[in-house]
């Protein structure tokens, strides 16, 4: 199996968007179980996951299909030499956990940790499907053997295989399946089919067959045709293997009521004296049939399970999901992130758990918390994978399964009954509980429509008095500006401002009079626009969209210089638009007729919602500002007067 290819196809998508935009960028994804449709959950699978993604690696015709795809060349050169480099925390396999617990929390380059996603759900969902369903299945057992007899019904050959195993390490004694004896040193066990029987001329003929063939572990299937009679003859059999020093091991019953019939064989076999053999259930068992055949005393001493333990069959699938926890990037620390979609919200953070037991060492209750938080118990989470690197020893199946039967031993006895008496304690910390409240707050404002202030070309030159190319009764329209600068950095609207900048010998100055000279007065942003942190663009240097988002980060608001009307002269200006990419952009400054026109066609053109603040705006011909709003107003262009606007700017939105 490739394991590069492993994956679901949107994480590539992921991938190669996050290679363009965030490359750098760093977060933390948790897996965990969303709903509680089990008390509990044996988790399981985690080491085999852990190996694939320490694995993971894209080969050549791995490469060559991806390029069919049409995945860009930069991107697939990347994956030419991809490893998984983060780190990974996850509970000790196998282990007893709750809905909402963080089973593996995955620290690492986002690409890294997006593309192992499929990987970890896979494995994990499987096994811990299995895992839980047989150890219901063994705890309802009693201390009764449970084998595994999935495998004709299982899908697949994995499934068989994860059948197999994860039923063994959550406690049951064997399996049928020959080739997972094989790998994974599981005792191995079987019977006869109906056929074997019907392939004879008499039932009795082919238990002396099968039992001299396999002399020491003969399990005679006494129900293809009447069940009492098959068990007698079972009885007649023994009798004449004893004269050869053969002991009969066992009988299977597979159908009809099967406590009866196991009453009745076991009376007929002690009045023999043949005290020592065992009674097989099987068909179609699980732990509410097993645990009622018991209830009955049904001298029953092991079951063969197969559909509903291999298949899980009341709840097929674990609903496990991996989520974005925190992101970093530029290094400037990781950021909280959470899901607020109904019944799907997440919790934020790097997170533990902490495990607390009674004075009987019996599991008591278990506490979410922040991972730096300190709290008494017992940490679940533990370092397995550092630098793309297993750094703790996998305990081998054996071992497993040895720690395992002590967790159950832990579990309180309530929460192991297939109708549990109470559910178990599983709690967030205060502290988390209210980070994750404060950030579900902050991030409702975070998703609110995004309006940006575009000011245009509010300098000392056009609205001062004694300004190179002053616009007349300009001063009307500054204490509207002043009120939406302060409504800005209220709000935390960004605001793009641009500004005209020319040198001495600019050609502009053959048309309008010398203005906006570099260095001078004129040239600056008059007070009333500025925010307390802004950033210069400049036209001769472009950023990169990275350079631009960090821009928005840590600023609140850019001057764009230009030296045309046309503020889209700055080779940044369309790339921090696509970064900041606003719900609605306000446009206000001067001169209405000349860059103010030039801002809101290409506004337009670029396919923006553009609203004028028409009070905040300046025109040096009444004429011709009549005809341009007459024009907007047909392309859509809305207008909004300050007062409005600054009562509710989301609202139009």
């Amino acid at each position: 199996m490739s394991k590069g290819l492993f994956l679901d196809f949107y994480e590539l998508t992921m991938a190669q968007a996050y290679f363009n935009y965030k490359p750098q960028a760093f977060a933390t994804f948790d897996l965990f179980i969303r709903s509680a449709k089990r008390p509990f959950y044996a988790a399981c699978g985690i080491d085999d996951a852990l190996k694939h993604v320490c694995e993971m690696r894209f080969a050549k015709e791995d490469i060559d299909y991806l390029r069919e795809l049409k995945f860009q060349d930069d991107f697939l050169d990347y994956l030419k030499n991809f490893s998984f480099k983060g780190e990974i925390w996850a509970v000790e396999e196998p282990e007893i956990v709750f809905a909402q617990e963080p089973l593996v929390r995955v620290t690492a380059n986002l690409i890294e940790a997006q593309l192992i996603e499929g990987l970890l759900l896979n494995s994990i969902n499987l096994a811990t499907t299995i895992a839980t369903k047989a150890c219901r299945i063994v705890v309802a057992a009693k201390g009764k053997s449970v084998y595994d007899f999935s495998l004709r019904r299982t899908q697949g050959c994995d499934a068989a295989l994860a059948s197999a195993k994860y039923s063994y390490i959550a406690g049951a004694k064997g399996t049928s399946n020959t080739y997972a004896g094989f790998l994974f040193k599981i005792p191995t066990s079987g019977t006869m089919a109906h056929s074997f029987v019907m392939s004879f001329d008499r039932e009795i003929e082919s238990f002396k067959a099968f039992a001299k063939t396999f002399p020491t572990r003969a399990i005679l299937l006494v129900d293809t045709y009447d069940t009492n009679k098959g068990i007698e003859s079972a009885v007649r059999v023994a009798h004449d293997l004893k004269k050869e020093g053969i002991e009969l091991a066992g009988i299977r019953i597979d159908s009809g009521n099967i406590a009866d019939t196991a009453h009745f064989a076991r009376n007929l076999f002690d009045k023999e004296g043949m005290i020592d053999v065992n009674i097989l259930a099987s068909g179609n068992l699980d732990e509410f049939k097993i645990e009622k055949l018991l209830a009955s005393k049904a001298p029953i001493d092991a079951f063969g399970v197969g559909t509903h333990m291999g298949c899980s069959s009341d709840e097929p699938y674990t609903d496990v999901i991996y989520k974005l926890v925190e992101i970093m990037e530029d290094n400037h620390g990781f950021i909280p992130t959470m899901k607020l979609s109904e019944a799907k919200t997440t919790m934020p953070y790097k997170k533990q758990i902490m495990r607390a037991y009674d004075k009987n060492n019996i599991m008591e209750t278990d506490t979410i918390i922040l991972d730096t938080e300190k709290c008494k118990g017992k940490k679940l989470l533990s370092k397995i994978v550092e630098g793309g690197k297993r750094i703790l020893k996998e305990p081998d199946i054996e071992e497993k399964r040895a720690i395992f039967a002590k967790k159950i031993k832990e579990a309180p006895l309530g929460l192991l009954k297939n109708t549990p008496a109470y559910t178990y304690n599983v709690i967030v910390s205060k502290k988390l509980a209210s980070l994750t409240e404060q950030l579900k707050e902050q991030i409702k404002k975070r998703i609110l429509p995004k309006p940006v202030f575009f000011d245009i070309d509010t300098q000392y030159d056009f609205l001062d008095k004694k300004g190179a190319l002053y616009v007349p009764n300009c001063e009307e329209i500054i204490a509207h500006i002043r009120q939406l600068k302060k409504c800005a950095q209220q709000k935390g609207i960004f605001v793009v401002s641009s500004q005209d900048i020319h040198e001495s010998d600019s050609a502009e100055f053959k048309k309008f009079p010398p203005h906006c000279i570099r260095g001078t007065k004129g040239h600056k942003k008059i007070t009333e626009t500025l925010l307390p942190k802004y950033k210069f663009i400049e036209t001769h240097r472009t950023y990169s969209f990275e350079e631009l988002r960090a821009i928005t980060r840590n600023y609140q608001q850019v001057i764009l210089e230009k030296n045309v009307f046309d503020i889209f002269s700055n080779p940044n200006t369309r790339n921090m638009l696509e970064t900041l990419y606003p719900d609605r952009i306000y446009v206000y400054g001067v001169a209405t007729e000349y860059c103010i026109k030039e801002t809101i066609e290409g506004l337009i053109k670029s396919g923006f919602y553009v609203t004028l603040v028409e009070d905040a705006v300046k025109e040096i011909s009444k004429k011709e500002k009549e005809k341009f709003f007459s024009l907007w107003k047909k392309r859509g262009v809305s207008f909004i007067n300050t007062k409005t606007l600054l009562q509710n700017p989301f609202a139009s939105l």
